[in-house]
């Protein structure tokens, strides 16, 4: 995208009145403090400078964008991710100055049915779980047009991120970002939810943790806190009638759709998305915490439909082949999260909590934080407006919405490898082609009628002979 054409100080200062992010008396208290510049973008920094703008905000005020920043009680501070549903901003209330993350649901898609329904019950499922492992949900309501549900706000990264900066995790850590999951898991199941997206882009690492914030606490430390994150896509086994419309899934309506990420997918989920349960969850986890420990996902290259058929049918390179650290209980831990058959599982998430304990970790550990940002000069001409879309003036506006991603939560954009679900397009389009979901579908049926219909045949030579 090109860089917007440089605008003056008077246009700039017109798209600040508009936009309703300072008070006529904040602005006129700040004029005379400005600089004696002519410049929009020199106007812009030093009000970025004193505080009274975010550079999100002013970067789009810069493009043209004047209206959309305000939300019913919310000021949008920034945006920290974009999906086909829906984006997620950084958000402030007005009245209780509380940093929160806003998930708004695209505005075309309120005419579908299915995505009212997502909302619903996204909102309906965040409401009921409330756990120091789970991103708590505030809020959910209707302003403008748009619809959006309000979001605890975490400041770390997510733990894929975590793992492609810094490498494999040490297993004491990874054991006690695993169980700190599995709590929330376990949580999740008592209200009979599954989340069935459970993947390290998911878990979100809190950049302080408020539980061991007195040092002279008695308690075991952590090496920060987890935070599970779109719990949007969870299942709710409810009764029927508890909703309007019961889809058993928040995504699809139709039996033969697989919805999760093949890197992280349980066999059984590949099968059929509404026959699966918490241990699904688990064997997701499983795959997490073999990445968490090798920084490689099981089953690396190929398509997604590849990866499917070798969760059903593959063992993972075995953890020993990656580093010769990992305590043989803890591999029999992994090994046994990812049994291709439930059964053999570990059969809550309660019972993996406590397999882990003897191996979390039991000091306080320092939590890297990313390098900064090299952000670009506002005062620059040529500061490279970033997703920012001159054509419309909302920001809360696009037309590019994909109607079959979920809604983001509050990571930052993800970048799993081969993502089916949720997923945030990517800056550089791949060269190879990847079969779509109505491909994946229907080759999938086309592969189960196939061995049916071979061991019909079988049967049939078998009686003729």
């Amino acid at each position: 995208m090109s860089a917007p054409q440089p605008i003056d100080r008077s246009t700039f200062l017109a798209n600040v009145r508009q936009s309703k992010l300072l008070s006529e008396g904040q602005l006129s208290e700040t004029l005379n403090e400005l600089p004696e510049t002519a410049r929009g973008r020199a106007v812009a920094r030093a009000l970025v400078e004193k505080k009274l703008l975010t550079r999100f905000q002013a970067e789009r005020l810069l493009a043209g964008r004047n209206s959309g920043f305000l939300l019913g009680q919310y000021r949008i501070l920034d945006q920290l991710g974009r999906g086909g549903m829906g984006r997620v901003f950084k958000a402030e209330h007005l009245a209780m100055k509380r940093v929160v993350a806003l998930k708004v649901l695209a505005p075309k898609l309120m005419e579908s049915d299915r995505a009212r329904v997502l909302f619903l019950r996204e909102a309906q499922a965040a409401a009921k779980l409330v756990h120091p492992n789970v991103v708590a949900a505030f809020d959910a309501g209707e302003s403008q047009g748009h619809f959006f549900l309000v979001l605890e706000f975490v400041d770390g990264p997510n733990l894929d991120q975590l793992v492609r900066r810094h490498g494999p995790l040490p297993v004491n850590v990874a054991c006690d970002y695993t169980k700190q999951t599995a709590n929330g898991l376990h949580a999740a199941h008592i209200l009979g939810m599954v989340h069935r997206d459970i993947k390290p882009a998911n878990l979100l690492l809190q950049r302080s943790d408020p539980r061991y914030a007195d040092s002279s606490s008695p308690q075991e430390h952590s090496p920060g806190l987890i935070k599970i994150s779109d719990f949007g896509l969870a299942r709710l086994h409810s009764p029927v009638g508890e909703l309007a419309v019961d889809l058993g899934s928040t995504i699809c309506t139709t039996r033969n759709t697989v919805m999760g990420t093949p890197d992280y997918l349980s066999p059984e989920q590949a099968r059929d998305l509404h026959e699966t349960d918490i241990r699904s969850d688990l064997y997701s986890l499983g795959c997490t915490f073999y990445y968490l420990l090798t920084g490689k996902v099981p089953f690396p290259g190929g398509t997604a439909l590849e990866k499917l058929i070798r969760h059903n049918s593959e063992q993972p390179a075995p953890l020993e082949n990656f580093r010769s650290d990992v305590p043989s209980q803890v591999i029999d831990i992994v090994q046994r999260l990812m049994h291709k058959d439930p059964n053999e599982r570990y059969q809550t998430p309660r019972e993996l909590a406590e397999a882990l304990e003897p191996f979390a970790v039991r000091i306080a550990s320092q939590w890297m934080a990313p390098p900064a940002p090299s952000n670009p000069d506002l005062d620059a001409d040529a500061t490279p407006m970033s997703e920012v879309e001159p054509s419309s003036p909302d920001i809360l506006e696009s037309n590019s919405w994909d109607e079959w991603s979920a809604l983001q939560s509050t990571d930052m954009p993800d970048e799993s490898p081969t993502p089916m679900t949720a997923t945030i397009r990517p800056r550089t389009p791949s060269p190879r082609r990847r079969l779509n979901r109505w491909e994946i579908t229907m080759l999938l049926c086309f592969v189960g009628t196939a061995i049916l219909l071979l061991a019909a045949l079988s049967v049939m030579i078998a009686v003729i002979d």
